[in-house]
């Protein structure tokens, strides 16, 4: 049964129309990229699929996600195209290295309405011919999973040896804030079932945590992003990442913030909870790459220390040192600190205009 704030979906749904309206007829691009490091490399792809099906939905999709606007809809490039993309960054990485295929779809990946079963039969027969590729790393909603997990096992087997990873977005562990905020059309226990279910299987699990979405302050968010982390590693998952708000067009979260009514995560939060992570949890996989990290419509602290605060974050990851007196990195973190500690949010630090 899905959980729905009327009010909520229905403020989600008109602005998703609006948006994907002025955008009709927008050509969709296949996207993609070689990442090497010293010990395996990622290729990464981005297919323009029909688009996710939540988002799709008479209740408009989850409230700070704008990918759909990137996907085919009606506009679909041809399967392919598609494999011809995945086929050739496969030759250009076959080398005795490690090979993590990531595939990313602004879907499901077992949604058969968003990718086509002969799309993703072919994508495991070139993992097969590729045996350099070791890892497929997918995403996916709940409900799949759990409707579907026949063929997640059926995907899992037939690219063996290598591993498949499914991602699942939990992004909180407070039914009220994944409907109230969110409108995510998901319960806790729809994670819950769903990690069972992979776990069964023998997939490997990312859960991913999003931190900041509409009408919580940024005390409320941070203390709602450590008891999503804490729940989603108490449930088995293998990796966590944590993913700041994004500004994304077509949005409640975009409607709010050209308002002034909502602004993305200080990038000192983001510091703060992988920091905590790291101390609570040292063996758990962690990953927090902040898209537009430093801009405006991305997790940012003043201007003036962005870049640094942003390499730190990375550094804490890498286990590499990261100075432990932050207000030696910038003063703009006192500002932070006051904001987290004042019972309600009322300014920012700097005005957007004048941010980089």
């Amino acid at each position: 049964m899905l959980s729905i704030n009327q009010l909520v979906a229905t403020k989600v749904l008109q602005l998703r129309h609006e948006h994907l309206k002025k955008i009709t007829g927008k050509e969709p691009k296949l996207w993609s990229e070689i990442t090497e490091f010293d010990e395996y490399t990622i290729i990464t792809i981005v297919i323009p699929t029909r688009g996710c099906s939540w988002a799709l939905s008479e209740y408009g999709g989850c409230s700070v996600c704008g990918y759909v606007n990137d996907s085919s809809r009606d506009l679909s490039i041809p399967i392919p195209t598609i494999l011809s993309e995945i086929e050739t960054l496969l030759i250009k990485t076959e080398t005795d290295r490690y090979v993590i295929l990531k595939i990313f779809n602004s879907g499901s990946f077992f949604d058969e309405s968003d990718v086509p079963r002969n799309l993703r039969e072919n994508i495991t027969k070139l993992i097969q011919k590729y045996p350099h590729c070791s890892q497929l790393s997918v995403e996916s909603r709940s409900e799949y999973v759990i409707n579907y997990s026949n063929i997640i096992e059926a995907t899992k087997k037939a690219i063996k040896p290598a591993i498949l990873e499914v991602g699942i977005g939990l992004e909180s562990s407070n039914n009220s804030i994944l409907r109230d905020c969110w409108n995510k059309g998901m319960r806790v226990s729809d994670y819950e079932q769903a990690v069972h279910i992979l776990r069964k299987i023998g997939v490997k699990i990312k859960t991913y945590i999003f931190v900041k979405p509409p009408f919580l302050t940024e005390y409320e968010a941070i203390i709602d992003s450590i008891s999503t982390i804490d729940h989603a590693i108490s449930q088995g998952t293998d990796l966590i990442s944590i993913n700041p708000c994004s500004v994304q067009n077509g949005t409640l979260a975009h409607y709010l913030f050209k308002k002034d009514r909502y602004q993305p995560p200080w990038l000192w939060s983001i510091l703060f909870l992988v920091s905590t992570t790291k101390k609570k949890y040292p063996q758990i996989k962690l990953i927090c790459e902040p898209t537009a990290g430093g801009k405006p419509r991305g997790t940012h602290n003043c201007g003036e220390c962005d870049k640094k605060v942003l390499r730190y974050i990375k550094d804490m990851i890498d286990n590499q040192p990261v100075p432990s007196d932050y207000s030696k990195i910038c003063t703009c973190v006192v500002r932070w600190h006051t904001l987290i500690t004042s019972p309600i949010e009322l300014f920012r630090t700097t005005k957007l205009s004048k941010l980089r």
